[in-house]
């Protein structure tokens, strides 16, 4: 048994002092365990050893519904275990969504014995992340990575734990002005690849990854379309769309500076290549990331917006100009009309407007005015010749 009390540094005074809590530490199956007992009496930390002790040899001696050589794993390897073996039936994208989710619980939790990841744990990690700005979508999701890599569903483990409520906006569509202002403000940044890039985004709808990993060979010039490449859907895999006059010209002046800095354009090399904010480095590897030139962007246009609203907008303008139903899920990529409807974004003006124009007209061969029976005249009878 090992009861220590920690020093620390005071910040005001710069002298080592020692905390007034009491810490337990022990070795249990090969592994340091190290814990707060969260208690200034010393007989109470004692026991509160005895108890963390005995609850990882009962956990040892295996439960029911589990093997006692998993109870005694960390965190840091049932996600690396999972992260193994997820990658072996699932698709890329999907792999990165749980590495980047794993990177928080490896940091915060990453050798926290399984036995110990209680729902207190849990909860202590939830306010944490929210301490540091996290979304609750964001803790969501990563505490569903965490309890699909131990193995259980999230109520089985921790019961009592209720799910962090989710903001429901599926985003906002942008109004003409804003969406001017956003692309002028691209223009003028230093990064040659922004302007193109978002130009792609609001007159193609496609989602960021899309645009992202587009080659040349998705770009038709002559024949003004584009093709998607790989895909969040099956439905959107492969789908082509028509290139607007502005995106079209636009795509024409970033060939000619691709052309000028690399000296050819290759069928199978990226439209938005890796590159540095002025120069082109390898066409043969998509950009990484955009998100600095955006944020400049954002800041410079003075648009509150997240970069797949421009999706929104496009979706939203589809919807406003009448375009049938089938042929927006076709360009969108949707794969049911409930997807479609959650992107919709039909402005307030719009709906007005439509009102505004049937409004004091004649409605299904129902006059504004309902005639009395005296005003009633037998209908003609028609004549044949």
């Amino acid at each position: 048994m090992s009861l220590f009390r920690r020093t620390y540094i005071d910040k005001k005074t710069g002298e080592q002092k020692e905390s007034a809590v009491w810490w337990y530490e022990f070795v249990f199956s090969g592994r340091r365990v190290q814990e707060s007992a969260k208690t200034k009496l010393k007989t109470i930390a004692a026991e509160a050893e005895k108890d963390h002790r005995r609850r990882l040899e009962r956990a040892n001696a295996g439960l029911p519904t589990e093997e006692p050589n998993r109870r005694v794993k960390t965190v840091a390897e049932v996600l690396k275990t999972y992260g193994g073996e997820y990658k072996t039936n699932h698709r890329q994208n999907s792999l990165v969504v749980v590495v980047n989710r794993s990177k928080h619980l490896l940091r915060l939790l990453g050798p926290t014995l399984l036995p110990d990841m209680s729902q207190s744990k849990a909860l202590e990690y939830v306010e944490r992340r929210r301490g540091e700005g996290a979304g609750n979508r964001t803790i969501n999701l990563e505490l569903m990575v965490l309890s699909r890599a131990i193995g259980y569903t999230w109520r089985a483990l921790w019961p009592k734990l209720k799910k962090l409520e989710e903001n429901q906006d599926a985003g906002r569509a942008l109004d003409r002005e804003e969406e001017d202002r956003v692309l002028a403000a691209a223009a003028a940044n230093p990064s040659h690849l922004i302007y193109p890039y978002l130009m792609v985004l609001t007159w193609t709808g496609m989602r960021s990854d899309e645009a992202r990993r587009l080659r040349w060979s998705q770009v038709d010039l002559k024949s003004g379309q584009v093709t998607v490449g790989k895909a969040k859907t099956e439905a959107g895999r492969g789908r082509p769309i028509p290139m607007a006059a502005a995106l079209r010209a636009s795509i024409e002046h970033h060939a000619a500076f691709y052309t000028q800095a690399l000296g050819t354009i290759q069928p199978n090399w990226y439209v938005f290549p890796k590159s540095n904010r002025t120069r082109l480095e390898d066409p043969t590897k998509p950009v990484t990331s955009l998100k600095t030139a955006w944020e400049t962007v954002r800041t410079d246009a003075a648009v509150q917006c997240r970069l797949h609203d421009l999706r929104h907008s496009f979706c939203t303008k589809l919807g406003e100009a009448g375009v049938p139903e089938s042929t927006m899920l076709d360009m969108m990529g949707h794969v049911s009309p409930a997807m479609l409807k959650r992107y919709s974004h039909i402005r307030a003006k719009s709906r007005r407007q439509a009102m505004d124009a049937i409004e004091g007209r004649t409605l299904f061969g129902v006059p504004t005015v309902s005639p009395t029976v005296g005003d009633a005249t037998p209908p003609k009878k028609s004549v044949t010749h």
